[in-house]
């Protein structure tokens, strides 16, 4: 299996790291700057629902304006012009002063906030000082920091999404493909550094509406492609942001096999003959389904129990397979429920999927001589003659 290709070679890779460097239109300018997305989100709706917007408690515009009063008890604090989660912090107050960081698992006081976001901002000289204070939210995986859902998308179809899990240090992740099943690592694709850990593929309890909503955002877009990062809450789809480029993949911390480059290339340049008018053939997939089911259906689809979710969540997550297969049930018996039964099975697979990588992943490695001596018995066995049976009499 031939690892990914250069970004030359590659159309999709070639225009992120375009967009890395200078955003290609307005629109994409506007869209990056997160006070102005939470502005134009407020009112839009989909089959009746609203995404959730992290309520913004204070804009800053100098360290010196972080005091206990703007903090509060519970409050994101974020770098308005970082990206890979620079200048993100998740402050719990403790007292006294003291305030519990959850992205780095440490106690900050005030001049340890206020430094820390000042060596953030030297890392972007080139941007302006302003910090917004927001709504720590609630996620509906194990640990206090929601998971990150980052979906690819080209337009209107999912080309994959990164699950991101920073309750650990290294984080987790792992990356799903456009229907919400995990890819192989080391067969699929690839990291290039030890800053990542292998973890167990959770689908999100809001599958549907996210990925809906995902695909929503993108269309709002005049690129062929976007990173549109949600969360799934307690209360459903959360917005993140959106984004043009891809760090992970410009920088090889990611890398993809030949096939689902050619499948990326394949899904930017129909999004591209999208944009311009012109007819692209419909896949078969989790997008178009979605696509063609009407939004008021999707926004009324039952979902799982929220404590039933996340008991059987944090069983998966310990690389229990039980607890996919738990999850699937219970995703296929929402159908008494009302739920869509094309829209269902797909999570329902989904759910199935991640409960067989989770049994992969708790299995022990195969011994290197063991796999060394299949490769070795294959080769052997296509160059001995095939025996015929004797015709008989």
């Amino acid at each position: 299996m031939r690892r990914g290709r250069r970004s030359q070679n590659s159309a999709f890779l070639d225009f992120t790291v375009g967009e890395y460097y200078r955003r290609g239109t307005q629109l994409r300018r506007d869209l990056s700057d997160k006070t102005y997305v939470h502005q134009l989100l407020r009112e839009k709706t989909l089959g009746g629902t609203r995404i959730g917007l992290p309520r913004q408690y204070a804009i800053l515009t100098s360290t010196e304006q972080i005091i206990p009063e703007i903090l509060g008890e519970r409050v994101a604090l974020k770098f308005a012009h970082g990206w890979s989660a620079k200048g993100v912090m998740l402050l719990e107050h403790l007292g006294g002063g003291r305030y519990f960081d959850y992205m780095v698992l440490r106690e900050r006081t005030i001049a340890d906030i206020r430094q820390t976001q000042r060596n953030a901002l030297a890392q972007f000289p080139n941007k302006n000082a302003v910090w917004i204070v927001e709504e720590f939210l609630r996620g509906a995986q194990p640990g206090a920091i929601p998971y990150d859902y980052k979906f690819y998308m080209f337009q209107g179809q999912i080309g994959a999404v990164a699950q991101i899990d920073r309750n650990s240090s290294p984080l987790r992740a792992v990356m799903l493909d456009g229907d919400l099943k995990p890819l192989r690592l080391g067969q699929d694709y690839w990291t290039g550094r030890n800053d990542t850990q292998q973890t167990v593929p959770l689908v999100p309890r809001s599958a549907v509406m996210l990925s809906r909503w995902a695909i929503e955002l993108a269309k709002m877009t005049d690129a062929p492609f976007s990173r549109i990062d949600l969360f799934d809450t307690v209360d459903g789809p959360y917005f993140g942001e959106f984004t043009f480029s891809t760090g992970a993949e410009i920088k090889g911390r990611v890398t993809y096999s030949d096939r689902i480059h050619k499948h990326l290339d394949s899904l930017f340049a129909d999004a591209q003959k999208e944009l311009k008018g012109e007819a692209v053939q419909p896949r078969e997939s989790w997008s178009t389904v979605l696509q063609k089911t009407p939004p008021e259906v999707l926004g009324t689809q039952p979902v799982i129990d929220l404590q039933e979710y996340q008991r059987c969540a944090y069983y998966l997550h310990n690389q229990g397979s039980l607890g996919g297969f738990r999850l699937a049930q219970a995703q296929e018996r929402l159908l008494d429920s009302g739920a869509d039964e094309t829209v269902n099975q797909y999570v329902v697979d989904a759910h199935h999927a991640a409960r067989h990588q989770a049994r992969r992943l708790a299995s022990p490695p195969e011994p290197q001589w063991r796999r060394q001596a299949k490769r070795i018995y294959k080769k052997v066995s296509k160059l001995m003659p095939v025996s015929l049976p004797l015709a008989q009499r």
